[in-house]
């Protein structure tokens, strides 16, 4: 009987270990420039910090490799960057721009498909926001005046996410000089937060999917903001 406690403990310890729901895995896009991976590890400690794992999701450009490690995650987010390459929306360069990396791009390309197509969950973030849009078919407007190091405030389309998660209006950082056009947004998407200029700031999906664009950068938020974000959009990729 002496043993009995223990052994009681220990199978407690199992049970709930065996029980015990895994984190999602999130995976994230990274940048590359010069030859090097990188990321910010802004983007990583906003998801690790409200529940989620991190899977880091290095340049390629190898469809099958891509398939295989999108499999592995449970929601992807794509990251903020360069610029886009004007061509792929019907545009031509600005003095403004500065382009990406083409290895990078052509990734960010492939890997939104294959992302928007698998059902699972999808946050675009600045540039993210932007690829999201070009994917579906939309246009950008290729420079922005005074939305660089800038903080804005934004407001929120009734009955979006957005709304739901901050009221009608939201102080938000800005660090960008190129937005989605919403004359040319696909009908698929909505756009649920703008500036008073009429920069939009948020699109997200009508139905279905859950997928989510930010041209502001939820992960430098004040922390209660950021984790209000990053908590839902984890919650969601659990699900």
């Amino acid at each position: 009987m002496k043993y009995a406690a223990p052994l009681f403990i220990f199978l407690l310890f199992i049970l709930s270990a065996c029980s015990a729901p895994e984190a999602p895995v999130i995976g994230l896009s990274m940048s590359y420039w010069e030859g090097k991976y990188y990321i910010n590890r802004s983007y990583v400690d906003a998801v690790r910090e409200n529940g989620g794992r991190v899977r880091l999701i290095p340049c390629t450009e190898d469809t099958t490799l891509l398939k295989e490690e999108l499999e592995e995650t449970d929601a992807v987010i794509f990251t903020g960057g360069r610029d886009y390459i004007p061509e792929w929306y019907g545009k031509s360069m600005h003095p403004s721009m500065t382009l990406m990396d083409i290895h990078r791009a052509r990734y960010d390309s492939l890997l939104v498909r294959l992302a928007l197509k698998s059902g699972k969950p999808v946050l675009g973030i600045c540039a993210g926001e932007q690829l999201l849009a070009i994917a579906t078919g939309g246009k950008l407007f290729r420079d922005v005046p005074g939305h660089r190091n800038v903080q804005h405030m934004i407001y929120t389309a009734k009955g979006s996410r957005m709304a739901a998660w901050f009221g009608d209006s939201l102080m938000v950082n800005s660090w960008h000089h190129q937005c989605v056009d919403p004359e040319y947004l696909s009908p698929d998407f909505r756009v649920s937060a703008w500036t008073r200029d009429s920069t939009v700031e948020a699109i997200e999906y009508r139905d279905g999917q859950w997928i989510t664009g930010t041209q502001f950068h939820p992960e430098w938020l004040p922390k209660a903001q950021r984790d209000a974000f990053f908590t839902r959009f984890i919650q969601e990729a659990g699900r």
